[in-house]
């Protein structure tokens, strides 16, 4: 009844203020809506107003759930057991309790969504079972389910973080007064039933007593997302790094060994992130059939060419010409397949130079007379002006066609202003006097057909976002928001195996020359190797293949770009912007964003709720 009176007074205060806007007259701004005080980027108020009446419009079609405790047969009073959302990490020193007894996953239809069940004892308590049941729907069905447990680091910023998620095959141990995370996935499929689907959590003693129990919800939302994601993704997959995370190195000569390869390429394309490289196509050289089954793969939407290609391509003009044309001989075989290829030449990764920017003119101009129309794809992090008239973008407009740029170009001097902390070095007021802001510029490359992408790496820092263990997980969901909210078609990152020591799992900070440590935990790094994980070895055994291990970042970005398609989704639906109204609740800029976990729940649930009900209407 609170909710209802909450929502209805919003309402009122939407209707009642209507009149008001035609006078240029404001008002206070209705409950529940974002007050971003005198920032820049704050929404209009007639936007806020048109934000309250969307949100007070939300439906539910999900069957309440009770948040009872529900009692084992051997309750231990010591063992505390609650749940958490996905978005976020707790710390193994904090073990207060969220209050949830229970959990309702809300998913569409052909998506993996989590969320997090935590125990806490202030005794140690050994050899513990924790046992997950069959998601199970009234009739029946039955969804696919993964539960992992959360592997610590000890030394994030003086806490004790979570970061690789190994699957749970085996008995623990709860350290007295930490806590630990398990992860609960469910995976829907595009022809799954929609509806309330449940299941039951049992904590086991050593003797096999069920001590805690808990029901876990997943509802499966009546309609699906999109097999190839609105947002498109890349990362380096290193091969050689694969194949000692595994224990390989003994068994291949050239540093690839393929079926190894494929099996890390297709559990991060599970998670709707597409490598440079694919499978069977060594060294960039498409000199195996069996590529082609995943250049047809519908969830496979962005792959490279050139991008670290065999030596011999490279040593001359005519070797190169002799890679391109066989790469083009390839990929022209569908016209869909051309669509997903971008040349993303050695050279052409973050140039420095005039001269670096003159090798990528160079090399374009021997794609284009293979390709003839095509996507060239150059990450830029560092931008200067080359004469009075020309930056380096300026300088590369006419091959550059697929722009990725370092989020904090898109940092406006009036973004500067009012928060002095922004990153604004190779953007500055001359750029903006000269060219305008790079969102504005951006726009009008993406008017002419072109598209926008941007990276992180270790760099930008706070306040603009990364993915740093040590930063709120709802940040790195928050940097898709902020995606789409710039119009950014897509994401890459520099590589996601960038392994400190294959052989053991390190939260991977990094030093700069100077020996000053640089703050940004697992950068480059969102899989860890199967390999050096002993329960792994013991496993597959010498002739086996350690794979990979996720991790709560990665899971966020598959949710992120999930979250990417909701929105497209929503503005398909509700008209374009529909999506900004409810993102700006949330951020308005790179520096300007909220981490109430909470508000992003409510308008992440709020964005499924509106698009069920529209699909539901048709």
């Amino acid at each position: 009844m609170k909710t209802l009176k909450r929502i209805t007074l919003a309402l009122i205060a939407v209707i009642t203020m209507i009149p008001l806007i035609s006078c240029g007259v404001t008002g206070p701004l209705p409950e529940g809506i974002t007050d971003w005080g005198d920032d820049p980027n704050r929404p209009s108020y007639e936007d806020s107003l048109r934000a309250a009446e969307l949100l007070a419009s939300v439906k539910s079609h999900a069957p309440e759930i009770s948040n009872e405790p529900v009692k084992a047969a051997d309750e231990n009073a010591d063992l505390k057991l609650w749940f958490d959302h996905s978005y976020c990490n707790t710390p193994a020193e904090d073990t207060t309790s969220t209050g949830r007894n229970s959990y309702r996953i809300l998913l569409a239809k052909n998506e993996i969504e989590g969320c997090h069940l935590m125990l806490a004892s202030s005794s140690e308590m050994r050899d513990l079972t924790l046992e997950v049941s069959d998601f199970k729907d009234k009739n029946g069905n039955v969804l696919d389910k993964e539960v992992c447990y959360g592997w610590y680091f000890s030394d994030v910023e003086g806490k004790t973080v979570a970061d690789p998620i190994p699957v749970l095959e085996h008995e623990f141990t709860l350290n007295a007064n930490e806590s630990k995370m398990f992860v609960i996935k469910v995976k829907s499929k595009a022809g799954t039933p929609a509806g309330q689907y449940r299941a039951e959590v049992t904590v086991k003693d050593k003797e096999g007593k069920e001590i805690k129990k808990a029901d876990v919800y997943a509802y499966v939302r009546d309609f699906a997302l999109p097999a190839a994601s609105s947002c498109k993704t890349l990362t380096d997959l290193n091969e050689w790094a694969v194949i000692v995370g595994a224990n390989r190195e003994e068994t291949t000569a050239d540093g690839l060994e393929d079926d190894l390869y494929a099996l890390y390429y297709e559990y991060l394309l599970e998670n709707r992130v597409n490598c440079y490289t694919l499978p069977y196509a060594k060294r960039g050289q498409f000199w195996d059939e069996r590529v082609k089954e995943y250049l047809d793969d519908p969830r496979m939407n962005a792959f490279t060419l050139c991008w670290k290609i065999h030596p011999e391509a490279t040593k001359s003009e005519a070797k190169l010409r002799e890679y391109v044309e066989a790469a083009y001989n390839m990929v022209s075989q569908k016209e869909e397949w051309l669509g997903k290829a971008y040349f993303y030449p050695d050279e052409g990764d973050e140039p420095l130079t005039k001269e670096a920017l003159d090798r990528i003119i160079s090399c374009n101009k021997i794609y284009t007379e293979y390709f003839g129309s095509h996507r060239l794809l150059i990450p830029i992090h560092y931008n200067t002006m080359l004469d009075n008239d020309t930056d380096f973008f300026k300088y590369l407009e006419n091959d550059v066609n697929a722009w990725c740029g370092k989020t904090y170009f898109f940092n406006t001097q009036a973004d500067k202003s009012f928060n002095s902390d922004l990153y604004t070095e190779f953007y500055g007021k001359s750029f903006e006097d000269k060219f305008g802001t790079f969102k504005s510029r951006m726009a009008a490359a993406k008017a002419e057909g072109d598209e926008v992408w941007w990276y992180v790496t270790r760099f930008p820092h706070d306040p603009e976002i990364t993915l740093s263990i040590s930063d709120e997980s709802v940040k790195h969901r928050l940097l898709f928001w902020q995606q789409k909210l710039y119009g950014v078609d897509g994401f890459l990152y520099y590589m996601c195996n960038d392994w400190e020591n294959a052989k053991a799992w390190t939260g991977k900070y990094e030093y700069q020359a100077s020996g000053t440590v640089v703050k940004t935990y697992g950068n480059g790094v969102l899989i860890y190797p199967g390999g050096a994980l002993p329960e792994y070895i013991e496993k597959y055994g010498s002739d086996g293949y350690p794979g990979p291990i996720g991790s709560l970042r990665l899971e966020s970005i598959r949710d992120g770009v999930d979250d990417y398609d909701y929105f497209t989704i929503l503005d398909d639906l509700y008209g374009e912007g529909t999506s900004d109204l409810i993102i700006r609740q949330m951020t308005v800029s790179l520096g300007s964003y909220k981490t109430d976990t909470e508000l992003f729940n409510r308008l992440r649930t709020a964005v499924g709720d509106l698009i069920e009900e529209k699909m539901t209407q048709n």
